[in-house]
């Protein structure tokens, strides 16, 4: 059996797994890649769809899960599945059947908005407006969130500013930042689309309905800024982390909720920032990212292995030559020759943490876009074999998958990404010993 079918055999549950974290039917089928950025209003499209563009806009009916992308995204129209979207501006005013997991500056879900299951945001400002509804959950990790909206479950907050003047079904779990005006004036300016920066803070409305209980933490009581009473009452923490050390009972309550905003926002970050270095490759040295990937299939076995024997030697051989660099400074120390003695280790030193920090780009971030690459690309040869789209999309898919399966607990997330780091430098290695046989480097073949 070839590598290539191999490899193919073990993306094929990992693409279930991706499938069903976005809620999508079991159905083989194709994808729809559109790179205009609009769907016009009465337009249908019965696939998965995959649309960037600086203005994306979807104002039909779209019967599958959207991959959005662009400076701004606008949902109007309908769609039935769920919604991944990364941008400055997100504004949904239309049916989704689905979850929404939103990376943006600033997010509005409009007064027609309805989303079927839950939103997941992370961001600068989440403003829900009169008028919508969120099916499930809201897990939200931002500066502010201004809520006028309908939850029909629970809201999960980690923010600076929480103003709620709607419906909640169940409990609203915060953390949220004391009021402003005791720390004195804002004086940043927001960022582009926030239209309002409100004073961080906790303010509940006394038109506001919260069916269960009110939970926050904050660095001092709030009471005064909650207008009606929860359901389920209101519980005030206190410095939470010093609560659980004076208070072992305490331990572990509410952890879960605690850790998922930051959860999210950790996953969201690690995606943009693999998301931008790629691009920042694609753009560069396009001709090296495709030798290595090709390097990565061919030779998966071998790059694991030669990926595992560069990361010990590097390092291995950092403590090394540091040890040599000290004995070197410290014999001409010795024979009186104090100046040569601290050139060696500022030298020495220098460029020894020079190369260090090189090569730990390559293992956090280098790496994971090779193999992203390599993944995105067999899924889309997998299913669209007809799609030229050049090579952001395979980059950006194969950088969603290993953001969520690096994400999976009990210890699978971890094997993952050692996974991924070894082939990913293994393959550098080989790449770079081959053409240096060759009496080319690898850059310099890239631009011919």
């Amino acid at each position: 059996m070839s590598t290539k079918k191999k490899i193919l055999l073990v993306l094929i549950p990992i693409f279930l797994v991706f499938t069903i974290s976005f809620a999508t039917a079991a159905t083989a089928r194709a994808v729809e890649f559109d790179q205009d950025g609009i769907v016009e209003e009465g337009e249908v499209i019965d696939d998965d769809l995959f649309i960037s563009g600086d203005i994306v806009e979807i104002n039909g009916t779209v019967n599958g899960d959207v991959f959005a992308a662009g400076s701004v995204v606008k949902i109007n129209g309908t769609v039935n599945g769920s919604l991944a979207a990364g941008a400055q501006s997100i504004y949904i005013n239309g049916p989704i059947s689905g979850s929404i997991y939103a990376a943006a500056s600033t997010m509005t879900i409009d007064s027609k908005a309805v989303v079927g299951r839950n939103l997941y945001y992370a961001g600068f400002n989440l403003t829900t407006r009169e008028g919508s509804y969120i099916g499930r959950d809201l897990l939200v990790g931002a500066y502010q969130a201004l809520l006028s909206g309908e939850i029909s479950r629970d809201i999960r907050a980690g923010v600076g500013a929480l103003e709620i003047s709607g419906i909640v079904g169940n409990d609203v779990i915060a953390e949220v930042a004391g009021p402003s005006e005791k720390q004195g004036p804002m004086i940043f300016a927001g960022p582009p689309g926030v239209e309002t920066i409100v004073p961080s803070g906790l303010r509940v409305s006394q038109n506001a309905e919260i069916g269960g209980a009110l939970i926050y933490k904050s660095s001092e009581d709030q009471s005064e800024t909650i207008g009606m009473t929860p359901a389920g009452g209101v519980n005030f923490e206190y410095d939470p982390s010093l609560e659980d050390k004076r208070n072992p009972e305490n331990h572990g309550r509410g952890s879960s909720t605690a850790l998922v905003v930051p959860w999210i926002v950790k996953r969201v970050r690690m995606l943009i920032t693999l998301a931008l270095l790629g691009g920042l490759v694609v753009w560069q040295l396009p001709g090296l990212l495709k030798k290595v990937e090709e390097k990565a299939e061919k030779e998966t076995v071998p790059s694991f292995g030669w990926g595992l024997v560069t990361i010990l030697v590097v390092y291995l051989g950092a403590i090394l030559v540091g040890g040599l660099i000290l004995a070197g400074a410290i014999f001409f120390g010795v024979i009186t020759l104090g100046e040569l003695a601290k050139a060696i280790l500022a030298i020495g030193f220098t460029s020894m943490g020079l190369v260090l920090a090189i090569f730990g780009l390559l293992v956090s971030y280098g790496s994971k876009i090779i193999v992203a690459y390599l993944v995105g690309k067999l899924l889309l040869d997998w299913l669209a074999p007809k799609f030229k789209g050049g090579m952001i999309w395979p980059l950006l898919i194969g950088l969603l998958l290993y953001t969520l399966l690096r994400a999976i607990p009990l210890g699978f997330g971890w094997l993952i990404g050692f996974t991924v780091t070894s082939i990913g430098i293994g393959a550098m290695w080989l790449t770079y010993r081959d053409h240096a046989n060759s009496g080319q480097t690898p850059d310099d073949e890239s631009r011919e």
